[in-house]
């Protein structure tokens, strides 16, 4: 079987392959919406006539924002239709920064999924951003309700449906560029083709095998690549169906999980971290349950799995930051099989994967089939950084060849990560070389692994490592809310100094914390919950309680 080319082939392939199958679904008002691959397929057509009738030119630029629908993916798919590339954004971007994404890949149109955002969050915008219809505008708003008015039967009768075909798409066109502001502050562009989507799609197939028919439970965002490969593109490739919770908080998705009984479900460790702390507490409140895991474990699993909606789930895929092996090992036990992946998004983003029939705790996998992996400049231990080159790696920051060059050598991404392999070939993340703390001995200290030792605690609810010298291993730890109630603040410091105590008797002594600051403010995240570091720049001790 000849393997689709590019993404609007794999569209069609799936809507001639599996037609009236269920691609899409989710509540709306309490009703269960779902159409089929076929149906997809036909909306994204229609939609692409409205887009080209409204400038939508091949080549062009074409902004998303919106939670994870039906829709968001209908828009998607019609974009490419268009022979244009998709510009995501993240909807909780303030407009500020919607503005310079929009201006600096001139955007051409951009679509929202709420009209009255133009007025709101977006009125500050309609100097660059033009709300209108006229093909000679320089640029546009896409109002959703608009869209839908003469996307039916009215638009065929109006306009020759040929206008909808698609144009040539070759496997090196963009089909996306991903603003990502990774855990520095530093917003890039990262433009992805065809080729590199496509052949992460095709990867992830050879390892991870389905049976006739999957359904992926979506919560993670769209404008993220790793929701958009590894949940939206793997799922249509391979004639699954994909549910979008409708709100992503624990009652709602339980409640849509127990109607649509998922059996793949992408996720990021934070909701596996808060999953586990949750079944601990439940264990330590109950003799009863501690009885019968200790007895009899997957039985327990089966109840917390029934009580969660997760009856069928076959496993969960974890990727966007590290998953603490302690937490991987419990789930385990009570049959939650955890199948944990490595990529970026300059990766598209799957560099490894575990195949869920071979998993080893605390690796994130084998190297996927078509890409080639390096470790350079390694350590004494045989840790090295991690340099990855094949048809996955992206084209480069869009409009910035500086920062492409200091990460494309020779084809080569050097991804900024450390890691090893073993002696069967299973990638090992050990930290990030720009985080890395050399002491005075000239020993490594990876942050990061200190962090995993502190997630299992459920006094901790984040934080960050990291030294201001040589000599101080300093945390910040915004302790879990718990922790606070009816206690005064001399009682937390000791709470919470303790609670690094038991974690130093787990470390090696080069490693531990001397000093323990607590805060009571969130931490600033990416889109995959991992916590912005750039705030340590400007780091001073006076904006925090000192624990010890």
């Amino acid at each position: 079987m000849n393997e689709p080319r590019n993404i609007l082939d794999m569209l069609q392939n799936s809507a001639k392959n599996y037609g009236n199958r269920i691609a899409l679904s989710e509540f709306e008002n309490g009703e269960l919406i779902e159409i089929s691959f076929a149906k997809l397929n036909d909306l994204a057509r229609r939609q692409c006539i409205f887009l080209k009738m409204h400038g939508g030119k091949p080549g062009s630029n074409i902004a998303i924002s919106g939670p994870n629908s039906i829709d968001w993916v209908i828009r998607f798919f019609s974009i490419i239709y268009a022979g244009c590339t998709v510009v995501p954004i993240d909807p909780k971007l303030n407009a500020k920064s919607v503005e310079f994404i929009l201006g600096f890949t001139n955007c051409s149109s951009f679509f929202i999924d709420d009209p009255s955002k133009v007025h709101q969050k977006y009125r500050d915008i309609t100097s660059t951003i033009k709300v209108g219809w006229e093909p000679d505008r320089p640029s546009m708003v896409l109002q959703l309700e608009d869209i839908r008015e003469e996307t039916g039967e009215s638009l065929i009768k109006k306009y020759d449906f040929d206008y909808g075909n698609p144009v040539q798409i070759t496997e090196d066109s963009i089909a996306e560029i991903l603003f990502t502001s990774g855990t520095t502050g530093d917003p890039k562009g990262v433009m992805l083709s065809h080729k590199n989507l496509m052949s992460n799609v095709i990867d992830i197939k050879k390892i991870v095998s389905y049976d006739d028919k999957e359904t992926s439970f979506s919560i993670l965002p769209l404008h993220h690549v790793y929701e958009l490969t590894g949940g939206l593109l793997n799922n249509i490739y391979n004639g699954n169906t994909v549910h979008f919770c409708s709100k992503i908080d624990l009652p709602t998705m339980s409640k849509e999980m127990k109607i649509v009984q998922p059996s793949i479900w992408p996720v990021v460790p934070l909701i596996l971290e808060k999953i586990y702390k949750g079944i601990k507490k439940s264990l330590e409140e109950s003799l009863v349950r501690r009885a019968l895991f200790y007895v009899a474990p997957k039985l327990f699993g089966k109840l917390v799995k029934h009580k969660i909606g997760l009856d069928k789930i076959k496993f969960i895929l974890c990727g966007g930051a590290a998953l603490n092996e302690e937490i991987e090992r419990f789930l385990d036990k009570i049959g939650v099989k955890i199948v944990q992946g490595y990529g970026l998004s300059e990766a598209s983003p799957l560099i490894s994967v575990n195949p869920p029939t071979k998993v080893k705790f605390g690796s994130v996998g084998k190297i996927i089939k078509s890409c080639s992996v390096e470790l350079r400049d390694k350590n004494d231990e045989g840790h090295g950084i991690i340099f990855a080159k094949g048809p996955n790696i992206f084209l480069g920051y869009y409009k910035n060849p500086e920062s492409t060059n200091d990460v494309l050598k020779d084809g080569w991404l050097d991804t900024g990560d450390i890691g090893y392999l073993d002696d069967e070939d299973y990638l090992y993340i050990t930290g990030r070389e720009k985080f890395v703390i050399v002491n005075k001995g000239g020993k490594n200290i990876y942050p990061e692994e200190i962090e995993e030792h502190l997630k299992t605690s459920n006094l901790v609810k984040d934080s960050v490592v990291f030294s201001s010298d040589d000599k101080n291993i300093i945390v910040i730890i915004q302790p879990e809310e718990l922790v606070f109630k009816n206690r005064h603040l001399d009682e937390v410091k000791k709470i919470i100094y303790d609670c690094v105590l038991d974690t130093n008797k787990q470390l090696e002594s080069y490693k531990r914390i001397n000093k323990v600051y607590i805060t009571t403010n969130d931490f600033k995240k990416t889109s995959t919950q991992k916590i912005k570091r750039d705030f340590l720049r400007d780091f001073k001790s006076t904006d925090y309680i000192l624990a010890n």
